[in-house]
Parts: structure tokens; C-alpha cells; sequence
């Protein structure tokens, strides 16, 4: 009889990780430190990568694999050309089983690819949809945050910005706080191409962009939340908190849609808010200069 325990956990993830140990030994890296320092990344990477607990993200993956190409000196090749496709293709079937996102989300996102609007408020920071990589990145360089995992992260949803282009994008409404724009994250080079981003999407058909400006209290500024909405189906919010909340409350999403919507009143027209847009970035670009 077969053990079902030890079956549950040959997930791809773990396959992998015999793979990547196989080659490391192969090539002549006796210990994880070894390869770790060839490849410039932490030891704890490539010990998680073998151990199938952690999928190596997009840049240690081939950082990998080309270290353990050839032998350390050189004289033998350890991987070929269709090995490393078996390994790629392997890895990326790992990265989609193994995700860095929380199941919780799941919920918002499932609903996020079938909507039809999608509203988005924030004081805090510029929507996922709408980030730059470098300023997703940006937000992770922070003392104990395992970068690796950063950057599987911000890989998901770069990918997932494809669902607000094409065709079939839902209409995307978005109104944030004036601070936003002057929140430093990451350096001003970053900042000036992220706002040159967002007046970009300002002339995509399906995107509306808007700057709530003011010192006082206005409605929003309990906190950031999205909103997907789509006919025959209820809306769905998510709350930005410690951990997002996602709910399907009835009252709790229709009174989320008022503030939304007072908020579009309350907010600069179009053609006020692209200037904030552009104060914002001169006052980045003159930081950068200085």
C-alpha cells in the first residue's frame, strides 16, 4: 500500500527541488552557501528552493541554472539544452501550484477577472493595477522582508494587470488621495516614471483617473478599498487593513459604493487632476536633479 502522507507531499514544488539539488552537486557546489554566493542571492534561497518550500522566483531560477550549466571548472556540461527546458517547464508548473498570494484573496481576484468595473480608492499607496515593477518592488525593501518572496509577489501582479487591457477591460475608476502622489517609495527616479505611468493610462479609453486634494476631512479617509462589480452577480470589496478583507456583504459594499461616488464628486475633474499629476512629477524630477 502505498503511503498517501509521503504522495501528498511530491508536490512540483518538491520535484524541483530534488532537481535543483541534483545539478548543484553535479556542478560541483558542495553546500547551498557554495551556489548561494556564485548567484549573488542568501543561502536560505537556494536551501528553500531544494526543500520544495519556497519556488525560486524568476530571477534566482536562471541565475541557477546557469551556474550549474557546466561543471566549476568548466569541463563538463551537467545541463542540457533539453534538460533545462524539463527544468523550466517543471518550475513554472511549480510557481503556478505555489503562489504568493493568500487563499483569502482568492475571492477578490476571482471576481476581479470577471468584472465589469472596478473602483479603486486610496490614501495610501497607487493601486496594484496601476504600479509600476520598480515601485511594487520598492514597497518590500524593508528590514525582514524575505526578497525572493518579494519578488514572487510582485511578479503575480504585474501579471495580473493584463486584465485592465484589451478589448474586454472593465471600465476602471480610480480617485486617490492627494498624498498619495507625494508618498516616497522607493527614489524619485521611480516616483517621476511611475506618475508618467498613471498620465499614460489617463488616455486609455477604459481608465479614469482622479486626485482628491484637500487638508480637512472628506469622505474616504477611514481607508483604501476596491470594488469589483459586474452584472447578475453581488460586488464584491476588498478592504485595505493589516490583511485585506474581502466581503460580499450587501450593506457593507453598497455603502462602500456611496462613499465611492461622493468621493468622484469630491475629487479634481480630469483635466485638474492631470495637472496634479504633473506638480507631483515636477516635484519628483526636481528631487532627482537635486
Amino acid at each position: 500500500m502505498s503511503d498517501t502522507s509521503e504522495e501528498s507531499q511530491d508536490t512540483p514544488a518538491v520535484r524541483l527541488g530534488r532537481q535543483l539539488r541534483r545539478v548543484r552537486l553535479a556542478a560541483g557546489y558542495a553546500t547551498h552557501l557554495a551556489l548561494a554566493r556564485r548567484i549573488g542571492f542568501g543561502e536560505d534561497v537556494v536551501q528553500k528552493a531544494e526543500t520544495g518550500k519556497r519556488v525560486p522566483s524568476r530571477e534566482v531560477f536562471p541565475a541557477i541554472l546557469d551556474a550549474c550549466t557546466t561543471t566549476l571548472d568548466g569541463t563538463h556540461q551537467v545541463i542540457t539544452d533539453g534538460e533545462r527546458e524539463t527544468l523550466t517547464e517543471l518550475w513554472e508548473i511549480a510557481r503556478k501550484g505555489s503562489g504568493p498570494i493568500p487563499e483569502f484573496i482568492e475571492t477578490y481576484l476571482r471576481q476581479e477577472d470577471l468584472a465589469e468595473f472596478l473602483r479603486l480608492w486610496s490614501i495610501i499607496l497607487i493601486p496594484g493595477l496601476l504600479q509600476i515593477r520598480d515601485y511594487a518592488l520598492a514597497m518590500y525593501d524593508l528590514p525582514g522582508i524575505d526578497q525572493d518572496e518579494a519578488a514572487a509577489t510582485v511578479d503575480f501582479y504585474m501579471n495580473r494587470q493584463s486584465i485592465i487591457q484589451g478589448p474586454s477591460a472593465p471600465q476602471v475608476l480610480v480617485v486617490l488621495d492627494e498624498s498619495v502622489l507625494y508618498r516616497l517609495i522607493g527614489t524619485p527616479e521611480i516616483l517621476v516614471r511611475q506618475l508618467d505611468h498613471l498620465m499614460e493610462m489617463m488616455e486609455w479609453p477604459n481608465v479614469t483617473i482622479q486626485v482628491a486634494r484637500g487638508t480637512g476631512a472628506y469622505w474616504g479617509l477611514v481607508g483604501s478599498f476596491d470594488i469589483a462589480s459586474r452584472d447578475g452577480a453581488p460586488d464584491t470589496l476588498k478592504m485595505l487593513t493589516v490583511e485585506d478583507q474581502i466581503h460580499e456583504d450587501r450593506n457593507l459594499t453598497r455603502k462602500s459604493l456611496i462613499i465611492f461616488e461622493k468621493l468622484r464628486g469630491y475629487a479634481l475633474n480630469i483635466g485638474d487632476s492631470r495637472a496634479a499629476l504633473m506638480e507631483a512629477r515636477e516635484h519628483w524630477n526636481s528631487q532627482q536633479q537635486a
